[in-house]
């Protein structure tokens, strides 16, 4: 929220309003005054209280109309700035208002360096602007002392009207730049650091080193039924060293050979070593063997490109049998 928008609209409201009603205040007042003036039919303090009311009613109407005016046009803004949002949070009692420590680290921030210098540089533009306007007119000024009250006043505010209004302008530029100022600083406030992230992370996700440590179980329990199924395969095909996978093909209950277990490198070392060790042959074919790494998960049959090449395998170590 800009509090600089705030001032600038209401000014800016404040002004064009008393564009309208400055006149009849004028009028009022002096319509009123003048009587007041011959000091007549004052009998008694109570007439002179009910002079003064009569009198000058109508300029005090006209100046509430005026404050209620410029005083509504501030919680307009205000509260389209907060998409109407309403708090009492500011009201609550807060002892670090009242710490000097804090009021220091407040005094001495940067955000007050910038509030200080924006407070020069606007008081710097009002002035010119007011300079600006006066200046042609400065030589008229004497001519007021020979002219009709009603006439000076109305040739005083048009120039204080002219004075204000380009003000107000420029005030309401300065607000809205920095009003997009205010906005920007407050979304990079509310961002997250990069440890909030973690942590944030950690407690919806669960600690990345704990994943991880359940993935490494996982991975070796399943490795580890895997590696219990091989005794019952029929054939391990090999690359020969890199890639082992295990096959098992039972005509009665299977419609192609089913993947038992594979692995590369050291698994597929082990593989060949239980194989080996089960009695269970082990063929070297290089390129059979990689396809069925890439093209077939454990627990599925082989594809049907490699039908023939995998019969070819399973009837010679039938022969073998």
């Amino acid at each position: 929220m800009s509090r600089e928008l705030n001032m600038a609209v209401s000014f800016l409201a404040g002004t064009i309003i008393m564009r309208f009603v400055v006149y009849r205040i004028i009028d009022f007042s002096l319509s009123g005054s003048i009587p007041f003036l011959y000091l007549d039919d004052f009998d008694s303090l109570e007439n002179i209280s009910s002079r003064i009311y009569h009198m000058f009613r109508d300029t005090i109407l006209m100046l509430i109309v005026l404050f209620f005016s410029i005083a509504l046009s501030a919680i307009v803004i205000g509260a389209l700035q907060t998409r109407f949002l309403l708090s009492f949070k500011p009201l609550k009692a807060d002892l670090k208002r009242i710490n000097p420590v804090e009021g220091f680290k407040r005094m001495f921030s940067t955000r007050s360096l910038f509030e200080l210098l924006k407070s020069i540089f606007k008081m710097v533009i009002v002035g010119y602007v007011a300079y600006t306007v006066i200046r042609p007119k400065f030589n008229s000024f004497s001519l007021y002392s020979d002219m009709e009250v009603n006439e000076s006043m109305r040739f005083v505010f048009d120039t204080a009207y002219e004075v204000m209004f380009k003000c107000s302008i420029a005030l309401l530029v300065l607000a809205i730049v920095d009003y997009f100022y205010q906005r920007w600083e407050f979304e990079k406030s509310i961002r997250m650091t990069k440890q909030e992230l973690k942590e944030e992370y950690r407690e919806v996700e669960g600690s990345p080193e704990v994943k991880r440590r359940q993935r490494e179980i996982m991975a070796r329990l399943s490795r580890g039924r895997m590696l219990q199924q091989v005794p019952q395969a029929d054939v391990v095909i090999t690359n020969p060293t890199h890639i082992a996978v295990a096959l098992k093909y039972d005509s009665e209950e299977m419609e192609a050979p089913v993947v038992l277990a594979k692995g590369a490198d050291e698994v597929a070392q082990k593989i060949v070593q239980i194989a080996r060790q089960s009695g269970v042959p082990v063929v070297q074919n290089p390129e059979v063997a990689r396809q069925l790494y890439k093209t077939t998960d454990i627990g599925e049959q082989i594809p049907a490109g490699l039908y023939r090449a995998v019969a070819e395998i399973l009837a010679y170590v039938y022969s073998l049998r």
